[in-house]
């Protein structure tokens, strides 16, 4: 989405306007809507979304909802929600992120401290992160627990397991929004 907003030139507008960004963000937040919902949520979202995010709110419906045909109907999007919605997820508490991978490939880049390094580097490199795995788990062999998550973190996460707890009481445009609120895409 970032990248999108970036090819569009909407970066700098993102950064300076706290209406617009949470426009953008509620777009996003469309992760968080039940499957069964998620046609009238978007159709909800395009009314209240400003001139400025159609491009991307087109893209997103041709990538993630799927572009309604003649008869009404949806077509395939190229990623079908069952993909991408986290919405079960959240409910059943279960991660909604790959971020221990992007951790890890963090990691590996930080050790390297370059982009393309030579072979033998890498080969290094990837001992050098290997051993460092291995030691977490013996500490997790040995009883201690995973690093806590951050306590900003999880006050957002239970904010948004209240938000789609309460969502029989609220508009789908509140539950974005309410969403939205509780994340940054930076």
């Amino acid at each position: 989405m970032k990248t999108k907003l970036a090819g569009e030139g909407l970066t700098a507008q993102y950064n300076n306007d706290a209406d617009f960004a949470l426009a953008a963000r509620k777009i996003v937040a469309l992760a968080f809507v039940p499957i069964d919902n998620l046609d009238d949520a978007f159709e909800e979202l395009s009314e209240s979304t400003p001139v400025e995010l159609e491009p991307i709110l087109h893209w997103f419906e041709n990538n993630y909802i799927g572009r309604p045909n003649r008869r009404g109907k949806r077509r395939e999007p190229t990623f079908p929600s069952e993909l991408w919605t986290v919405f079960e997820r959240t409910l059943n508490g279960d991660a909604r992120t790959n971020n221990i991978v992007e951790a890890a490939h963090r990691a590996l880049q930080a050790e390297m401290g370059m982009d393309h390094p030579t072979l033998w580097k890498f080969i290094d490199s990837l001992k050098k992160v290997q051993s460092g795995r291995d030691q977490t788990f013996e500490e997790y062999i040995r009883g201690d627990g995973p690093i806590p998550k951050r306590r900003k973190y999880i006050q957002a996460d239970n904010r948004i397991l209240n938000i789609l707890q309460d969502r029989n009481i609220r508009t789908h445009n509140e539950l974005l929004q309410g969403i939205a609120h509780n994340f940054l895409m930076n």
